[in-house]
């Protein structure tokens, strides 16, 4: 059987992974009718909202996005999966498991994901001390290996930035 190819969308909450991963799977669905959809916020939400959000439960929750989108993969599905999971042991877990897989790395400033503060958890830590946020008091490991890193801080050309995604997955 034929595996699915997993794209694995990466970034600090706010960078615009979902933005970006779900314009990516738009494009990519007229081509592949097999193609998925996944988002760390709605797979909290399918697997209870159980998970808390420090380092380890937030790494536990990781491998159980990664042991899913294996799973669909496996069966012949593609998957855009656009997650935080910042930890390279989830990378390479992904890298040695998964056996089509695309890392792609949204990137943005902190000041600006600051400015933007969509979900108000930015705000949140830095006023009331909240915590348990990747890049302000948790720590989080940049991709070193990602197969692509795209530049969000100015969020702006959404089409020329899914486009560049896939002309380099075509070109694999």
């Amino acid at each position: 059987m034929k595996h699915g190819t997993v794209y694995w969308i990466t970034g600090l909450s706010g960078a615009g992974k979902t933005t970006i991963g779900r314009s990516l799977y738009h494009k990519l669905k007229r081509s592949k009718p097999d193609l998925v959809f996944l988002d760390g916020d709605m797979l909290r939400e399918v697997f209870g909202n159980t998970a808390g959000y420090s380092l380890a439960e937030r790494k536990q929750l990781a491998m159980k996005y990664s042991r899913l989108c294996g799973i669909l993969s496996e069966q012949g599905i593609d998957v855009v999966c656009a997650t935080i999971s910042l930890f390279k042991e989830v990378h390479a877990y992904n890298r040695a498991h998964l056996k089509k897989y695309y890392e792609i790395f949204v990137d943005c400033h902190l000041d600006e994901l600051i400015k933007r503060d969509q979900k108000g958890i930015y705000s949140k830590t830095l006023t009331d001390k909240a915590g348990d946020v990747i890049g302000i008091d948790l720590s989080y490991d940049r991709p070193e290996k990602c197969d692509l890193v795209i530049d969000n801080t100015n969020r702006d050309a959404l089409d020329e930035k899914v486009d560049r995604i896939i002309r380099f997955i075509s070109g694999k």
